[in-house]
């Protein structure tokens, strides 16, 4: 019998700091129930990773996608259906082939220039003295960035912006009918915007990821256009979102820091990796086990049965990383697990990485007498992490 334990994703005292919570279950053990969820967790770095690798569980629901949903979410969950996110080999393999070319090192070389610059424009764009700096940076440049790489218009930013911001409140402990619908009407109006676009781009093909795709698609038919739009679908969300959130949590936790400016941004690819660590930007992912598995001796998860992992927690196990709970931009071998791993590792690690060691040294130098003015808010979104605003002077 699992040790149980009660919280609600949506308490406030939680969502602001959900960290003492994790404690306690590292302290009940390697797997406890979360009764709010119905489903046991686990906040143990090792446990975590290995699920993460086991390929007995997975992210594909057994029993189909559309089961126990309402018709006005299905929309949504059509295009859910056809993310390489959502499925297993060999789905996932061949979807996920069809991408990963464009965002390799070597790729994303090309665009180091074109973040620094972006950067640059942004914070010289701010006038005020005293700003939002969610709204006036972290939340432009990775939307920007996203629409350089698919070759979309950035006057577009905006309405994306808005479809992804709708579509991933689904993923959300908040998630209720008015937000079911919103996810299905933003879905459909996405959906087809990339439809009459990639009609119009196939007329003007360039160098970015839809000419790609549809010159894929036109040689090797390796993927219907309708499973084109939802990879690209899942760039936009994923890619933005999470980067948004780390970007924000770490300029905050960087301002909050008793280190000198020079220590903090010393080494920008240090700093990158313990900001996705100390702020992992998605706390809970969740897997199926396709079978009876036996994942801790005398802890057996069944067949069908989702099971929790804490990533958040996980980075700040103690017994694999040294004082866990304070912030060290120096860190050395951190192989924090807010990007995954295994097959589901993330498409877009290595932009995300290359955003963060840009631009989080750059808004430090630019405004190097920042300050946080009142108290930082964090939004109601759990199971991401994510601040409401942040409100800086300069």
């Amino acid at each position: 019998m699992l040790p149980e334990i009660s919280q609600s994703p949506r308490d406030p005292n939680f969502y602001r700091d959900p960290y003492p919570f994790y404690e306690a279950i590292r302290n009940l053990g390697p797997l406890v129930k979360w009764k709010e969820y119905g489903i046991p967790v686990t906040v143990n770095f090792d446990l975590v990773n290995s699920l993460l690798r086991d390929r007995r569980f997975g992210r594909q629901p057994p029993n189909g996608f559309f089961s126990n949903i309402t018709s006005v979410a299905l929309p949504f969950f059509e295009n859910e259906s056809r993310s390489m996110l959502e499925r297993e080999p060999p789905i996932h393999t061949r979807l996920k082939s069809l991408a990963i070319s464009e965002f390799t090192s070597r790729k994303l070389k090309k665009i180091e220039n074109e973040i620094l610059f972006l950067s640059n424009s942004l914070i010289q764009g701010i006038e005020r003295k005293q700003f939002d700096v969610i709204k006036e940076f972290s939340e432009k440049l990775p939307v920007i960035v996203i629409t350089r790489i698919l070759g979309i218009p950035e006057e577009m930013a905006p309405r994306l912006l808005s479809w992804s911001h709708d579509m991933v409140a689904m993923y959300q402990a908040r998630k209720d009918n008015k937000i079911e619908e919103n996810a299905a009407r933003a879905t459909l109006e996405f959906t087809e915007y990339l439809k009459k676009f990639i009609i119009t781009k196939k007329k003007f093909l360039n160098d970015d990821l839809i000419s790609y795709l549809i010159i894929s698609q036109d040689k090797n038919k390796t993927a219907s256009i309708e499973e084109i739009i939802s990879t690209l679908i899942l760039i936009l969300n994923a890619g933005h979102e999470a980067t948004v959130h780390t970007l924000s949590n770490g300029i905050k936790t960087m301002l909050e820091s008793q280190l000198d400016k020079a220590r903090l941004i010393k080494n920008p690819t240090t700093l990158a990796n313990e900001v996705l660590r100390f702020n992992t930007p998605l706390h809970l992912f969740t897997r199926y086990a396709y079978e009876d598995a036996e994942i801790v001796p005398g802890q057996t998860i069944e067949s069908g049965q989702q099971v929790g992992l804490l990533l958040a927690a996980a980075n700040r196990d103690p017994k694999h990383f040294p004082e866990p709970n304070i912030f060290n931009p120096l860190r050395a071998g951190n192989s924090h697990l807010s990007l995954g791993a295994g097959i589901h590792f993330c498409l877009g690690a290595q932009l995300a990485r290359l955003e963060l060691k840009i631009a989080l040294p750059t808004i430090f130098k630019k405004m190097p007498s920042m300050k946080i003015v009142g108290s930082p808010e964090y939004k109601d979104h759990y199971h991401f992490y994510g601040l409401k605003s942040l409100t800086v002077s300069i």
